[in-house]
């Protein structure tokens, strides 16, 4: 499985004088963004926005974070104390505190107090770090081991519990509607939802795949896993209800060349979009449990999100380095947002912004 969308290497390098650039007509190709934040040295692997859409965070490869302003780009300031790729960063509930973390499990959390001068009050290790995320509600950081922990902090107490249910990697997280329980995928191919308050698993099932995400749909009636097999997995009543593939069983290798990055279900129909690395994403009808269609693309797809309102459009994240927004119903592809010049590494999405990182060492904001 790739590490959000690349494999990790080494990185570093000295601090580069641009911040932010206003972009240029006459470059080569056509940079649709509005600005280019490029303090980082090397990869950049996540990207955050806050809820107001003030603020914005990266993480990279540099083992670097920064907090930015998007309405003053001159506004900045940087993360440091991290001791390896910063993959993950994300705001709370309210925009009161920003964590971010790298691989190694170090993290952060912070107020923002203005994006020059943000305040450090917490840090925590724990094993290498599969996933980290806020709870939606309440400001309650989640994060995912691969020693098979779940770790659950409640700020700012930062009372602190830990839930081990296995030893294999916890590769990824999700909250149910809830917002009480929790389901995870570990890589050995079980699906666990977690009661968070008691720590306990109230279902278990075995997939007998390894696992990559979990999504949980409308009125938490299904969850759905990928696999490193190009397989998607839906889980309902305690048990699996179909496992799908647009692939013929027998050219499922079983080596992990395909595997699924990313799953999401409409939040009003029967679908299921899954991004591949085998350079496509399937839309999977849940109620008829079988594909409906495939958006092929020139490159793996990292994510993807459904669109504002409008209950036909996909955004779609390509390692080609292009945003892609599509009409599902016809399988087609409405527009092409480009702008950076390596591999897409992360998107994020807001009402009116686009947040995007890449291989290029930048992070590049889209207004709406």
């Amino acid at each position: 499985m790739l590490v959000n969308g690349v494999e990790e290497e080494n990185g570093g390098g000295d601090d580069v004088e641009v911040v932010f650039e206003e972009q240029d007509e006459d470059v080569e190709f056509d940079d649709m963004s509005q600005f280019t934040f490029s303090r980082h040295t090397a990869s950049v692997f996540c990207v955050a926005i806050s809820h107001t859409e003030k603020y914005c965070l990266s993480g990279g490869e540099d083992d670097t974070a920064y907090i930015w302003n998007t309405e003053n780009p001159d506004e900045y300031a940087k993360i440091e104390g991290h001791k390896d790729s910063v993959t993950h960063c994300g705001f709370s509930p309210g925009d009161s505190y920003f964590f971010t973390a790298d691989m190694s499990g170090y993290i952060q959390l912070f107020k923002p107090e203005g994006s020059t001068t943000p305040a450090k009050v917490w840090d925590f290790e724990v094993g290498d770090v599969e996933w980290v995320k806020w709870h939606s509600l309440v400001p309650i950081l989640m994060a995912g081991t691969s020693d098979g922990a779940v770790w659950m902090w409640k700020v700012p107490s930062f009372e602190t519990k830990t839930i081990q249910l296995g030893s294999v990697p916890v590769v990824d997280g999700t909250l149910l509607s809830t917002n009480r329980h929790l389901a995870t995928a570990y890589q050995d191919g079980c699906v666990k939802v977690i009661d968070m308050k008691q720590g306990v698993s109230t279902f278990s099932v075995d997939t007998k795949s390894e696992l990559t995400c979990v999504a949980v749909g409308a009125q938490d009636k299904l969850i759905a896993v990928g696999d490193a097999n190009a397989q998607v997995h839906l889980v309902g009543g305690g048990k699996v209800l179909a496992t799908l593939s647009d692939r013929a069983p027998d050219t499922v290798n079983g080596e992990g060349t395909d595997s699924v990055e990313h799953v999401i279900f409409h939040p009003s129909r029967d679908l299921l979009a899954a991004a591949y690395v085998g350079e496509r994403v399937v839309l999977y009808d849940t109620a008829l449990q079988r594909v409906r269609t495939s958006l092929e693309h020139p490159a793996g797809v990292i994510k993807t999100a459904w669109a504002g309102e409008n209950d036909r459009h996909l955004v779609t994240a390509c390692l080609d380095g292009v945003i892609r927004v599509w009409d599902v119903d016809r399988a087609e592809i409405l527009t092409e947002v480009t702008g950076h010049t390596g591999q897409l590494l992360d998107i994020t999405l807001s009402e009116n912004v686009v947040l995007t990182s890449s291989d290029d060492k930048t992070v590049k904001v889209f207004k709406v």
